[in-house]
């Protein structure tokens, strides 16, 4: 009697090859053409399927596990509607370059293409913002698919890849032969820094009196966060990070001049004004930071280390251009430069920050509103002296983004996490989840507006049902704090589009179980932070903040450094 051959299903598939992955948490939503993959995940119980309540934040808390782990994250909508709700999360992870798995299900191959009931070309849609695409047709496939799209992820530039799965794929029965995964377009690595650029970079890095060093987000994605301390301390350069660079090092140290760019420190952007030497590690020149780019820097030489060939002279022309992953060729570095004492440099940027901080210690100079109420630098200064700037801080994207990237000390590495180069609203909610389930024995703030919180609102839900134990700090202006400030710096004073009637946060709060309290006063805010912080749970703070409030200082968009507004 012959032996019957062991059958799988597509779907089955599937889970078992994320499994392989070492894939954990899936955050999705499900819908008819996914629905098989649902069906599949009782086999599979080291996959943890976490439901929000909707696909955008599914894309959002993907990426908090990425940014938390340096592995993708993952994501999973059904069709159509499904799929297109994770576009936006989609495109930030490409602009930021973290790698999450984005799957999505797809309706029966037999019908692509004739506008089946929730039918969308996602793969199309998604091109110019993912690595690479998949829509599986063969359900024989599915193992190298997976194996690759995970690959190409967290392989060299990070970033997102989608695989789409139509719905006859996944319930398709195959036989189960084992099936042995090979990627068939590996990655080649950089070609690293040569002998001829480190003999140009001593050069430079010997005659330069006014150097400065940019600490970018490829520190933290390769982990070289060892070898560029080691490379600033012996050669006592000055350092200033990206937004996305803040938690490489301690925000304490003592050659640190803060964040560059629109609303960088008076001191890191006025040394870049007056630098005869930059030296970029692991970032893009990003038009925040540069400015009014044929005025950037224009004394200056540049020495630019990055592992993506194509953002090398994209913006700033590099006097040696480095294409190399960052941990080499900053070793190589280290080996050839120089100790100095830069006096004179260290003086000039000291005068800088006490000018700053004669005007404007924690921004109180730049309100004219109702002082009673907490200023947002007030506030985020506490919440640092209270946790000793070792907590995660997710942030959502506005005024309070980059009051939290200024007046946070970030004494811990890696623990700053927000949406930079898209910038989207309804970010914090949703990845400060990806984050606690990465790191759970770990407290977890989200820093978010009035106007941002409620982007992504729904996910409160999804907090209380998961019961997910993170900290809300909401900064309530009753505006659009952001683009309030532009409206009243730019066009007038004409507030259309900003004031934002709110609804009782703390009461929306309570419906989901979760509990939260109010303050208007700043002498109820340490009490306040503290009860959250000891609290077993999701805990809602709300400050009604001065609604008039401005983060300064700010370089105007398209503006020189020298055009660097200090005040109001």
């Amino acid at each position: 009697m012959a032996r019957h051959k062991k059958t799988i299903k597509g779907a089955e598939l599937f889970c078992r090859s994320l499994v392989k992955e070492g894939v954990t948490y899936l955050f999705g939503y499900t819908g008819g053409a996914i629905m098989p993959v649902y069906d599949a995940f009782p086999k599979f119980p080291q996959l943890k399927h976490i439901m929000v309540r909707h696909e955008q934040a599914a894309a959002f808390a993907a990426q908090g596990v990425a940014r938390a782990s340096g592995k993708p994250g993952v994501c999973i909508a059904t069709s159509g509607p499904g799929a297109t709700n994770l576009m936006t999360g989609i495109a930030d992870a490409h602009l930021d370059s973290i790698p999450i798995v984005a799957i999505t299900g797809q309706v029966a191959t037999s019908v692509i293409g004739t506008d089946a009931f929730q039918e969308s070309d996602i793969i199309g849609m998604l091109v110019p913002v993912t690595k690479q695409s998949y829509i599986l047709d063969d359900p024989y496939e599915i193992p190298r698919v997976v194996k690759e799209a995970f690959y190409l992820a967290n392989t060299g530039r990070k970033g997102p890849v989608i695989i789409d799965l139509p719905k006859d794929i996944a319930n398709a029965v195959i036989p189960d032969d084992g099936f042995d995964a090979t990627i068939r377009y590996p990655v080649l690595p950089p070609p690293g820094i040569g002998k001829d650029q480190v003999a140009h970079a001593q050069r430079l890095m010997a005659s330069s009196e006014r150097p400065i060093v940019f600490v970018g987000h490829g520190v933290i994605q390769s982990g070289a966060q060892g070898e560029v301390r080691r490379f600033l301390e012996k050669s006592n350069m000055p350092f200033s990070c990206t937004l996305h660079g803040i938690s490489a090092l301690p925000g304490d140290h003592p050659q640190y001049l803060g964040m560059m760019g629109m609303h960088g420190t008076v001191e890191a952007n006025r040394a870049i004004e007056n630098a005869d030497l930059i030296i970029a590690l692991g970032m893009r020149f990003d038009d925040r930071v540069t400015g009014k780019l044929d005025e950037y820097a224009k004394d200056a030489d540049v020495i630019h280390v990055e592992h993506d060939p194509s953002e090398i002279n994209k913006n700033v022309r590099a006097t040696v251009p480095i294409y190399s992953d960052l941990k080499p060729a900053v070793v190589e570095m280290t080996k050839v430069v120089g100790h100095k004492p830069y006096k004179k440099w260290y003086a000039f940027a000291a005068e800088n920050r006490r000018y700053w901080e004669g005007i404007d210690p924690v921004n109180q100079g730049n309100s004219r509103g109702d002082k009673q109420n907490p200023l947002m630098g007030t506030v985020i200064r506490k919440l640092s002296d209270l946790t000793d700037g070792r907590d995660n801080v997710v942030s959502d994207v506005g005024q309070h983004q980059m009051f939290a990237a200024r007046y946070y000390q970030f004494n811990r590495f890696n623990t700053w996490f927000n949406s930079g180069g898209l910038g989207s609203m309804g970010f914090s909610v949703p990845a400060a989840m990806g984050v606690k389930y990465t790191r759970p024995k770990e407290r977890v703030w989200v820093i978010v507006g009035d106007g941002s919180f409620q982007m992504n609102i729904q996910e409160l839900g999804t907090i209380m049902e998961q019961n997910i134990d993170i900290k809300i700090l909401l900064l309530n202006n009753n505006f659009l704090g952001m683009v309030r400030q532009w409206q009243d710096l730019f066009h007038g004073s004409r507030f259309i589009g900003t004031p934002v009637k709110n609804p009782d946060f703390i009461a929306l709060a309570s419906a989901y179980g979760i509990s939260g309290e109010r303050v208007t006063a700043e002498k109820s805010l340490e009490p306040a932070l503290r009860r959250a912080m000891k609290h077993k749970g999701a805990y809602l703070v709300e400050i009604v903040t001065d609604m008039d409030e401005m983060i300064m200082p700010m370089i105007p968009a398209g503006s020189r450094f020298s055009d660097m507004r200090v005040t109001r």
